[in-house]
């Protein structure tokens, strides 16, 4: 009986002492194994002063640090931004923020506020120590908002219609890319390329392209969109014969808003062109 009793528990401590080796060879394991990122390799294009939010998710991070780094583009050295949550830079619009959704799965930011031209380039989300190594790269671009004036316009047949749409352009982008104007109305096939003139203009690196129809008629009438790579603006023009009051007013107020708010983009231009000057 006592021999039973002394292999029952033989077996017993052999099977605790097996899980236990389990138990420590999956930690073992798990600790030797490296962080991956999910996050693959993209582009992102913000506007100009609005807030650029780099995110890498990583699975299985463990005690290993994510480090951000930014390419210089003339010496195409690759400079520390922020190792773990230590930030190596002292301009202050620079942070670092995370969260976790799982025990493997967590996810880490680089936030820059208030971003200008010359935020734009390549930022490197790394994992490394001296065996391996895993990183992807955010080739950052920043794009200046278009505009275009007016917005609305309410005439009487016959009237001249003059639209502009103005952006500050790199000097990269000069003969590489250019306003286009696209109609879309409810009258087919009824526009003649004579009624309607482009012209192109670039002054202290603004681009203006003017869109102007002599003599505008009913068929006229509808959006028109101006393009630059991927923004789109739209002016509505509507031609109408006796144009009631209220419409009169109306398009006025419209265009007196408009002006308001192109003196201060234009304003906000002439910011850009001194800063960069």
């Amino acid at each position: 009986m006592n021999n039973i009793l002394i292999i029952i528990i033989k077996h017993i401590f052999l099977f605790i002492l097996l899980i236990l080796m389990i138990q420590i060879a999956t930690i073992t394991t798990a600790n030797n194994t490296f962080p991956q990122i999910i996050t693959e390799t993209h582009n992102q294009t913000l506007n100009l002063s609005s807030t650029a939010i780099l995110t890498c998710h990583i699975r299985d991070l463990g005690e290993y640090h994510v480090t951000w780094f930014k390419i210089d583009p003339y010496t195409s050295i690759s400079s520390p931004l922020v190792v773990g949550k230590q930030l190596f830079t002292t301009d202050k619009r620079y942070s670092i923020s995370f969260y976790s959704t799982s025990i493997k799965d967590s996810f880490w930011s680089l936030e820059i506020y208030q971003i200008n031209l010359s935020d734009e380039g390549t930022y490197i989300c790394k994992i490394t120590n001296r065996k391996a190594s895993v990183s992807i790269y955010i080739h950052l671009h920043i794009q200046i908002p278009m505009i275009i004036h007016p917005t609305h316009i309410y005439v009487e047949p016959n009237t001249n219609i003059k639209l502009n749409c103005s952006i500050l352009m790199n000097d990269i982008d000069h003969n590489k890319s250019s306003i286009t104007w696209h109609f879309l109305s409810n009258e087919f096939n009824k526009t003649k390329p004579y009624d309607v003139h482009i012209k192109r203009k670039l002054f202290n690196n603004i681009l203006t392209s003017y869109l102007i129809v002599n003599h505008a008629q009913i068929y006229h009438t509808g959006i028109w969109t101006c393009v630059y790579k991927h923004q789109r603006l739209s002016a509505k023009v509507i031609v109408q014969k006796d144009i009631l009051p209220h419409q009169r007013t109306s398009a006025l107020l419209l265009n007196d808003s408009n002006r308001k708010i192109s003196s201060r983009k234009f304003f906000l231009f002439v910011l850009f062109i001194v800063f960069k000057y």
